[in-house]
């Protein structure tokens, strides 16, 4: 069912762990496993995202995808909300709206936090507000500061990415192509664009250049053609990603980035991998060559895939439309899942894990988990989130805001 359809060296590698995959499960069963739940905290408005500031972990900020920032405080979301900009917020579409937040390590001191929203004329917007020293759920008054603008590509305003999260004092921020269907300008792989990348900045005023933020020197196109924002690319919608530490101590990346018509796919690998990375898109999707059906009359190009990061797990649309996730489990109470990927889909409405592996991931099973379907037992998730005791949280696209537990 996973990871189907491709060729040369990562075929092999697949089977081979797959083959192991197989001769594992024809061993006796293991005892049971405890059985996986949710607990309903809170209903939004179609949320989005939910992170908390660092400092507060009995606070979690959560996104509605219209434009207000909601507060649950001990488990009970606030009346009042922290913030709301519903009215240069656009939101017609469900890959339009706002759609992340994050929090700088020094949070507690400064007061600082990040959003990124569709703005009404379509185009994705960093802004940055400060709350009050101490005063976490109250705004500063006239806080608001652009970071960063990126400009539509169309009117559709499609694959706008959104997702935000900081590692140390460096903000990275995820851009889809921007177009639908197939990145018909091939943004994606242009390193004049900011578009279908993931980008990377210190979100700090350079008081030098008087810019709006500042660009790390470690950014891989400094000093070479193309954006030094950029950090990675080659990517159709980077709905989210996450960082981890692996076993042995190195900073892993977690990216999962939603396919056209065939294939979703999961990357995990080494930071510093990905930094300067290319993973693909639209040159592929998934493992296969990307087949933009009425846009290339002749088929899909000829493409060898030399230099191209691989996804370590691909499933198709047989099994979804849209994968969303996936941060690595840390929650010390969920312990048959601890330390493994939680991923979901947008239309299938299944929670799955994954054992993170750098080739592939053979081990991927369900949790067993199937989030209230909405009218006409549609379903939709939006995202996870992850509070400040490290539990993990799913969002519905029809205002559910669930807690995942262990029974």
């Amino acid at each position: 069912m996973r990871a189907t359809g491709f060729s040369g060296p990562a075929r092999l590698a697949w089977a081979l762990a797959l083959l192991a995959a197989l001769l594992a499960t024809s061993a006796p069963a293991a005892a049971a496993r405890p059985k996986l739940g949710y607990v309903k905290v809170a209903r939004a408005e179609q949320p989005t995202a939910l992170a908390s500031p660092p400092g507060y972990p009995r606070l979690a900020f959560v996104t509605e995808r219209r434009g207000k920032v909601r507060v649950i405080r001990n488990g009970r979301l606030l009346k009042r909300p922290l913030l709301d900009i519903s009215g240069s917020v656009r939101s017609l579409a469900t890959e339009q709206g706002l759609l992340g937040i994050a929090f700088p390590p020094d949070f507690r001191r400064t007061g600082r936090l990040y959003l990124d929203y569709t703005t009404s004329r379509g185009d994705s917007l960093v802004v940055e507000y400060r709350t009050r020293r101490g005063h976490p759920r109250r705004l500063k008054p006239d806080s608001r500061r652009p970071v960063m603008r990126i400009a539509r590509v169309n009117s559709h305003g499609n694959h706008n990415g959104g997702h935000l999260a900081f590692l140390g004092n460096l903000l990275y921020i995820g851009e889809g192509d921007g177009y639908d269907p197939g990145d018909l300008g091939n943004r994606s792989q242009d390193l004049s664009s900011p578009r279908g990348k993931i980008l990377r900045i210190d979100p700090l005023p350079d008081k030098k250049s008087g810019a709006a933020y500042r660009v790390p020197a470690g950014n891989p196109l400094v000093d070479l053609p193309g954006r030094d924002e950029i950090f990675a690319w080659g990517f159709r919608n980077p709905h989210s990603f996450t960082f981890t530490r692996s076993a042995d101590g190195k900073w892993m990346m977690v990216i999962t980035d939603v396919g056209q018509h065939r294939y979703e796919e999961l990357d995990y690998l080494p930071l510093s991998k990905a930094r300067g990375g290319n993973f693909g898109w639209k040159r592929f999707e998934g493992f296969e060559p990307y087949n933009c059906g009425e846009l290339c009359p002749n088929g899909a190009d000829p493409d060898s895939g030399e230099g191209l990061i691989w996804p370590q797990l691909v499933y198709s649309h047989d099994d979804g439309c849209a994968i969303i996730g996936g941060p690595v489990v840390a929650d010390p109470a969920l312990t048959s899942i601890r330390g493994r990927i939680i991923y979901g889909d947008f239309c299938s409405n299944r929670i799955r894990t994954a054992a993170p592996q750098v080739t592939t991931m053979p081990d991927d099973r369900p949790t067993g988990i199937y989030l209230p379907p909405g009218p006409g037992r549609y379903t939709a998730l939006n995202g996870f989130g992850v509070d400040g005791f490290r539990r993990i949280y799913a969002l519905s696209n029809f205002g559910g805001i669930y807690r995942i537990v262990q029974r």
